[in-house]
């Protein structure tokens, strides 16, 4: 298995041209969120974006991704691509379950997905919209044991959590600070808000369209930074990466 975090802003490289074609700056996933389609990557030198469907990927290293040439690139025209990365969660009940930091990858499906605060299955998710995810299944006739033989809690770092709060039967990780924050149910600002992310802390040093450094690890984010970021079209990255 692999993160999603680990496939961006690798190199894509041509085997039969043998040169670099670009970078992988975003992902596309299904409108269910069950796979990964393709992964979208932007021509350094044109600053064009190409969508890479999964199925053409050749081969995958820490450093770059392989394919086999250009001519498998089609053209993206900017679409929802359904990446929950940064999304705040929500219950059906309104109870915060973080925002998304990553996507636990098999292949080109979705197993988990990973909040600051817990992480789940994939089939927990109800729907996953522009600036939400709702966590949630459909309703099912289950026995108070299933409850308890599914859930899986760390007890060295939890409180007593309610199943009124909860009712899911997946979530394997949940902070105890944050549960016991009395705020819990109060949303997160939403990406769009740009003086949200002022003052936070970069986690990962985070690069341009030209593998030019937007933001070294640990910078504090001041409005240069999110300039830069607007520019290369990685402002989500950038929330993205800190903290």
């Amino acid at each position: 298995m692999e993160k999603l975090s680990s496939l961006i802003s690798k190199k894509i490289i041509s085997l039969q041209e043998g040169e670099l074609v670009g970078y992988c700056i975003n992902a596309l996933f299904n409108e269910d969120l069950k796979s990964l389609e393709g992964l979208i990557i932007v021509d350094e030198e044109s600053e064009e974006m190409f969508l890479l469907k999964y199925k053409d990927i050749k081969s995958k290293s820490d450093e770059c991704i392989m394919i086999d040439s250009s001519k498998v690139l089609d053209i993206f025209i900017e679409e929802d691509t359904y990446n929950p990365i940064g999304k705040v969660v929500y219950d059906t009940n309104g109870v915060n379950l973080g925002k998304v930091k990553d996507i636990l990858l098999q292949g080109k499906i979705v197993r988990r997905v990973m909040t600051d605060k817990c992480e789940f299955f994939w089939k927990n998710i109800k729907k996953t919209g522009k600036n939400y995810v709702i966590y949630g299944t459909k309703e099912k006739k289950s026995s108070n044991k299933s409850f308890k033989e599914n859930i899986k809690l760390n007890k060295n770092n939890m409180q007593k959590v309610s199943i009124s709060q909860l009712q899911n039967k997946n979530i394997i990780q949940i902070n105890n600070q944050n549960l016991k924050d009395k705020k819990i149910n109060k949303p997160y600002r939403i990406l769009a808000n740009q003086n949200s992310i002022l003052g936070r802390t970069m986690q990962e040093d985070l690069y341009g369209y030209n593998h030019e450094i937007i933001a070294r690890k640990y910078d504090i984010i001041n409005q240069n930074i999110i300039n830069r970021a607007k520019n290369h079209n990685k402002l989500n990255f950038l929330i993205y990466y800190s903290k």
